[in-house]
């Protein structure tokens, strides 16, 4: 049978739109502001390092959108835990294979706990584990883990960060060889990781789980907020981690035919974080008070965020069962600020700094606020920004008075707001040291309360006397605005304090 030219010309014509103009996409980017500071599950301090490793590594149990535990998206078959929360029984799924093809058993379960554990590693999340008295196989998918007191919140602390380890390739390439080439059983498996501009990650074909949709993430790292809009309304990137209020606000009014959009409450709260180390002027509680008398919450947040954040009362926040209106809190009184200063020594005031991350550009324009603030009661703060990596361990060595940070709680327990308090917390350094042994009492026994709602009183009379002593200044609970590709298909669910879109990115499709 003979075709005519027309028609093969026509036939030509729609394979080369089939081809081109209706292919389905299969990569997808995502921009960071911030670039992880090391892929080291053990020792990482921050929260797009989480999301990267999230991608490799399965969860030990998982969160439903209502902030309760579930097996489903874990490792885990089933799990049981004691009368009296001493012993936690897990029973992990067969058929689950790391990237490099061995099975993940209890051994690698053992392995991640004992990892966390060892003093020798040195993890900032030490703390959680040390509750564990012995470790027990019971088969090759069965471990029992016994603790030493009774721990009913040992799931949200010690659930592995989400992320279980392959015990067999890390002693064979040890830490350094695994940051440089990082395995999980997780949804993606990692390709390449060039240092200032990105990760390459390309989905595991055997996954056990949901199979990702998408076949390439790339993580690209954007530290200008003007670029990344850019990228993003050239759809050059198709999602943005650490999109600022105002970008977010202008983008829906300006690329709403581009772009999709949604918002979620996130479990995290923004302060600001005092060094209170005896060598640092704000060991003196009255130096505090006066810099939380000083400034102006409000206006902070009406310029950098507006209706994209909640005044924080306390720590906790307010959609949480925890959450307290009876903490204390310091309004703006500039002289009463000046009376504190004056009856701690310093009536004409005093020169400080406030450390921000140079990618951090809300907390910047935050500082900038504080500083003109603060300048009105006789403080003269100086704003020193640094590389995020340079940041974290500049804060940790006790370098900064104060500096502005945003924690993301490891829910759905609030624990994590509290237990950096704690004068044997592994936080507790980091964030500038304190020692109230009330707060420890308090803290000790959030542990052990088994009905939750006492435990719910626990954790609001802990800030009384925390946020008595301003440990830190609440500043607000953000709303996260996200801006992504309107051909990309995010799960409305996704959209969840509990949850998180960039978590599940195994989920999304073109």
């Amino acid at each position: 049978m003979r075709v005519s030219k027309t028609l093969w010309f026509i036939l030509i014509i729609l394979l080369f739109v089939t081809s081109f103009g209706f292919a389905k996409k299969d990569t997808v980017v995502v921009a960071m502001m911030q670039e992880p500071s090391k892929l080291d599950p053990i020792t990482y301090q921050d929260t797009v390092t989480d999301i990267v490793l999230s991608q490799i590594c399965d969860p030990l149990i998982e969160i439903t959108n209502d902030g309760n535990y579930t097996t489903d998206g874990s490792i885990l078959e089933n799990y049981s835990i004691s009368p009296d929360a001493k012993v936690y029984t897990f029973k992990i799924k067969k058929g689950i294979t790391f990237h490099n093809g061995e099975p993940l058993t209890a051994e690698d379960v053992k392995f991640t706990y004992e990892s966390l554990m060892d003093p020798k590693l040195g993890s900032p999340h030490r703390k959680y584990y040390e509750d564990i008295e012995k470790i027990e196989i019971i088969d090759d998918y069965t471990l029992k883990v016994y603790l030493k007191n009774p721990n009913v919140i040992f799931l949200a602390t010690a659930r592995l960060r989400g992320h279980v380890l392959p015990k067999d390739y890390i002693e064979k390439v040890g830490w350094d060889g695994y940051q440089q080439h990082p395995i999980g059983s997780g949804p993606y498996k990692f390709v390449k990781y060039i240092k200032g501009q990105e990760i390459v990650l390309t989905a595991n074909e055997n996954y056990w789980g949901k199979k990702p949709k998408i076949k390439k993430l790339i993580f690209k790292f954007y530290p200008e907020s003007a670029s990344v809009v850019m990228a993003l309304q050239t759809k050059e990137v198709d999602y943005v981690i650490g999109l600022s209020a105002e970008d977010f606000k202008m983008l829906k009014e300006t690329a709403s035919n581009v772009l999709n959009f949604g918002t979620y409450a996130e479990f995290a709260d923004h302060r600001i974080a005092f060094n209170k180390r005896p060598d640092c002027i704000f060991h003196d509680v009255r130096l505090r008070k006066a810099i939380a008398h000083a400034i102006n919450v409000d206006e902070i947040i009406a310029v950098s965020r507006g209706d994209m954040a909640i005044k924080a009362i306390g720590r906790i926040p307010n959609f949480h069962a925890a959450f307290s209106q009876d903490v204390p809190t310091f309004d703006y009184d500039p002289e009463k600020a000046k009376e504190l200063m004056k009856e701690a020594g310093y009536p004409n005031g005093f020169k400080t700094k406030v450390y921000v991350a140079s990618s951090a550009q809300e907390a910047i324009l935050e500082a900038q606020i504080m500083q003109q603030q603060l300048k009105k009661v006789g403080i003269d703060l100086e704003i020193v920004t640094l590389e995020w990596g340079i940041y974290l361990d500049v804060t940790a060595e006790g370098e900064a008075p104060m500096f502005i940070e945003n924690w993301h709680a490891s829910g759905p327990s609030p624990y994590s707001f509290v237990e950096i308090w704690h004068s044997k917390s592994g936080w507790n350094p980091i964030f500038g040291t304190y020692h109230n042994p009330k707060v420890d009492e308090l803290i000790d026994e959030i542990k052990v309360t088994i009905d939750p709602k006492k435990r719910w009183e626990l954790y609001k009379e802990v800030q009384k006397f925390a946020l008595g002593d301003v440990v830190c200044i609440p500043l607000y609970w953000p709303i996260i605005g996200v801006a992504y590709n309107n051909e990309l298909n995010i799960p409305k669910e996704l959209f969840n304090a509990f949850r998180i879109p960039h978590y599940h990115i195994n989920e999304w499709s073109f």
